[in-house]
Parts: structure tokens; C-alpha cells; sequence
């Protein structure tokens, strides 16, 4: 079990969270936590279109466990996830079985802090920094963001993936599923042409 319950079993009866759909907490009320620390430890599915649905290709079973301490009128979570689903193959589409897990730390601030419209520079230290809205913290978008950055940029089912055939869309790594006849390579086709007119004289 990558995950505890004592957490998330003190969480679903916290005056600080929102239950989520199973009834478990999702969002939490982070204008109420006044001095002392929280910490959560949820498990929970991500669908891939909360994640990049050309890449995911099913549901992706995440841990987050974390803290969140209050620093006057910001907050800051520092956390982990481990997170494992299926990955579309860059070549053939196929899924393949992914894991990753991490740890993070992001400071939250209030959103009329946030910049406004326009451009605005971001200092190399507040990479990290994210602006809340109405004073809750959504776990969901926080699981979410933080697996989203954790997928990789390509992933194969096997380095020598044929990948899928670029007239026919069929998987050439399935024996007989592409049926389009080899394409000639054009260099070739003109020494077929002069032998074969070789031939007919």
C-alpha cells in the first residue's frame, strides 16, 4: 500500500476540508488553519484528460502525502507523490506501464497577489510559487500539476517499435495487420525503369 489512512481518515471529518465526490477531502480550507501545521495523505485517479490525453492512455493511480504550514499570509506545502498508469507509446500508441514519484514544494499565496494582465517577470526562486482562489487548495490540481511535470517527453513499448504504418494507421508490430504493399525507394524504381526497357528491346 503506497498510501496510509490515519490521514485521510482524521481529513474526512476536518473542519479544514471540502469532501470530494467519494466523499473523500479534496479541497482544503486553508483560510482556517491559523498557526499549527496539516497534513493529508490521499489516494486518488486521474483521468487523462486532467492530464494530456494524447500522452495518458488510462486512468493514473496517485499518493500525495504533505504538510501545509501556514507563513503568515502564505503557505507553504511541501510533499511527495507516487504515481503509476499507462503511457501512450510515441510510436505505435500502445500503453505502456509507467511509474514515477517525487517530491515537491510550492508556495501558495494569496490571489491578489497574483500579477496582472500583461507581462511580468518571474524571479528564479518563485518558480515554485502558485496563487490560491477563494483561499482553498484543491489536492486534485495539486496531484494533477504535479504528475504532469513528472511525464516523460517520449516513451516507447520497445526500442525497436516499428511504430504504426503512415498510410494505413496500423500497428506494424502486429504480424498481418498492415496490409499495404513496400513502398519502392524512387532511387531504385529508376533502375527498375532502364531494366526493364533493357528487356523489352
Amino acid at each position: 500500500m503506497w498510501c496510509k489512512s490515519y490521514y485521510a481518515q482524521s481529513l474526512l471529518y476536518s473542519p479544514f476540508c471540502v469532501p470530494g465526490v467519494h466523499g473523500m477531502p479534496m479541497k482544503v480550507d486553508l483560510s482556517r488553519i491559523e498557526s499549527e501545521s496539516l497534513g493529508f495523505d490521499e489516494k486518488l485517479s486521474l483521468s487523462p484528460d486532467r492530464l494530456d490525453e494524447d500522452q495518458v492512455a488510462g486512468e493514473v493511480e496517485v499518493c500525495l502525502v504533505g504538510t501545509i504550514r501556514p507563513m503568515g499570509d502564505k503557505f507553504l506545502l511541501d510533499g511527495s507523490f507516487r504515481a503509476s498508469g499507462p503511457i501512450a507509446c510515441s510510436r505505435c500508441l500502445a500503453p505502456v506501464p509507467w511509474r514515477a514519484e517525487d517530491r515537491f514544494s510550492v508556495e501558495y499565496r494569496p490571489g491578489s497577489a497574483a500579477p496582472g494582465e500583461g507581462e511580468f517577470v518571474i524571479e528564479e526562486d518563485e518558480l515554485d510559487v502558485a496563487f490560491l482562489v477563494d483561499h482553498e487548495l484543491d489536492l486534485e490540481d495539486v496531484a494533477a500539476e504535479q504528475v504532469s511535470l513528472a511525464l516523460p517527453m517520449r516513451i516507447v513499448c520497445d526500442e525497436s517499435c516499428a511504430g504504426l504504418c503512415p498510410r494505413c494507421g496500423a500497428n506494424q508490430n502486429v504480424e498481418g495487420a498492415c496490409q499495404c504493399e513496400a513502398e519502392i525507394d524512387p532511387r531504385w524504381q529508376a533502375l527498375q525503369d532502364i531494366s526493364g526497357s533493357s528487356s523489352a528491346n
